[in-house]
C-alpha cells in the first residue's frame, strides 16, 4: 500500500542520514566532517516532506468531509399565493375554469354559480392563462397572470359581465395575507350592470346592537373596486338606506370581499359577502375604519371572442 511504501522510504532516507552522521563523527578533518554533516542534514529534510504531504491530503479529505453535498448557499424563496375566484357574471349556466389550456380547476359540478367565490388549490405563474367559459353558451374569455408580488398574498380575480355587452369582464387584484396584512383586507367590488350608469358606493358603520343604541355610530362612504385595510370588528355595510344591511364580521389579518351583483330587469342587485361569517349574540364594537390600500398587482389580457 501507499502507506508501507511511504514508511520504508522514510527509514532508508533515516538510515543514510544515521550513516552519514557517523562517518562525519570519525572524519579526521573539520572540513570533511561539516560536509558529511550537511549532507545528513539533507536527508532527513527529504524524509520530512512526505509526511508534511500526506497531512496536507489528510486536511483535504477532511474539509471534503465537511462540505456539504449540495453547495449552493441560496435557497428561492416559497410564498403562499391563494388564487380566489369570484363568478358575478348574471346567468343561469355556471363557470367553468381551466389553466393553460389543460388543467381543470372548476368544471362539471364544480363549476363556480353565479355570485359564488371560491379558494382554488392551483399554484399560479406569471403567465399563466387562465380559461373561462359558461357551461351553456360560447361565452368565453381568458384572463394572463401578470407579475406576481414577492410575498404572501390573496390573488383574487371577479369574472363579470361587460357593460353593454355578453362578453366576460375581469377585475384582478393581490392583497397582503397573514401577519403581514396588520388589520382585515377587504376587497369592494361593484359587478352590477344597470343600463345607465349612476355612481354607487359601500356604506360602512359601526354595528351597534340593541343594547347599546345610545353608542354613537361612524359612517364611512367606501368607493368600489379597491381594496381597504380596516380595523378588526363588526359592522354593517349596504349600498342604500332602502337594501337590507349585510353584517361584516372582520378579524385581524383575514382577507374578505363584498361584491354588487345583478343585472337591471333580470336578476336582483344582491351584495355577496365572503366568506359570510354570521355571529348571532350582542356586540360591543369600537372600531374605526382605516385608511385605504390600493393594491392591485395582476394584470388581465382582456380581448374576448
Amino acid at each position: 500500500s501507499s502507506t508501507r511504501q511511504f514508511a520504508v522510504r522514510t527509514s532508508l532516507a533515516h538510515l543514510r542520514a544515521l550513516r552519514l552522521l557517523a562517518t562525519a563523527i570519525i572524519e579526521s578533518t573539520l572540513l570533511a566532517a561539516t560536509q558529511m554533516f550537511s549532507k545528513a542534514l539533507v536527508f532527513m529534510a527529504v524524509a520530512a516532506v512526505p509526511s508534511l504531504a500526506v497531512v496536507s491530503d489528510h486536511a483535504k479529505s477532511h474539509k471534503a468531509a465537511l462540505r456539504p453535498a449540495d453547495e449552493s448557499m441560496v435557497k428561492p424563496f416559497k410564498f403562499d399565493q391563494q388564487l380566489l375566484v369570484c363568478n358575478a357574471y348574471p346567468s343561469h349556466s355556471p363557470m367553468t375554469l381551466t389553466r393553460n389550456g389543460g388543467e381543470a380547476l372548476a368544471s362539471g359540478k364544480d363549476a363556480l354559480r353565479f355570485r359564488e367565490c371560491r379558494h382554488i388549490d392551483s399554484k399560479l405563474q406569471a403567465h399563466d392563462k387562465l380559461d373561462l367559459m359558461l357551461s351553456e353558451s360560447a361565452i368565453h374569455g381568458t384572463f394572463e397572470v401578470g407579475a406576481l408580488p414577492a410575498s404572501d398574498a390573496v390573488l383574487l380575480l371577479v369574472l363579470q359581465k361587460r357593460d353593454h355587452s355578453k362578453l366576460l369582464s375581469f377585475q384582478s387584484f393581490a392583497f397582503p395575507s397573514g401577519a403581514q396584512a396588520g388589520g382585515a383586507q377587504l376587497a369592494v367590488i361593484d359587478a352590477y350592470k344597470a343600463n345607465h350608469s349612476s355612481f354607487a358606493s359601500l356604506k360602512v358603520e359601526d354595528h351597534i346592537s340593541k343594547e347599546n343604541k345610545a353608542v354613537s355610530k361612524r359612517v364611512e362612504e367606501l368607493n368600489f373596486n379597491r381594496v381597504y385595510t380596516l380595523e378588526e370588528g363588526v359592522y354593517d355595510a349596504a349600498v342604500s338606506d332602502q337594501q337590507p344591511k349585510k353584517l361584516l364580521n372582520l378579524v385581524k389579518s383575514q382577507s374578505y370581499v363584498v361584491l354588487r351583483t345583478g343585472e337591471e330587469r333580470n336578476f336582483p342587485e344582491s351584495l355577496v359577502v365572503y366568506p359570510d361569517v354570521m355571529q348571532s349574540g350582542s356586540f360591543n364594537c369600537h372600531c374605526a375604519v382605516l385608511t385605504m390600500v390600493l393594491v392591485a398587482c395582476m394584470t388581465a389580457s382582456m380581448p374576448m371572442l
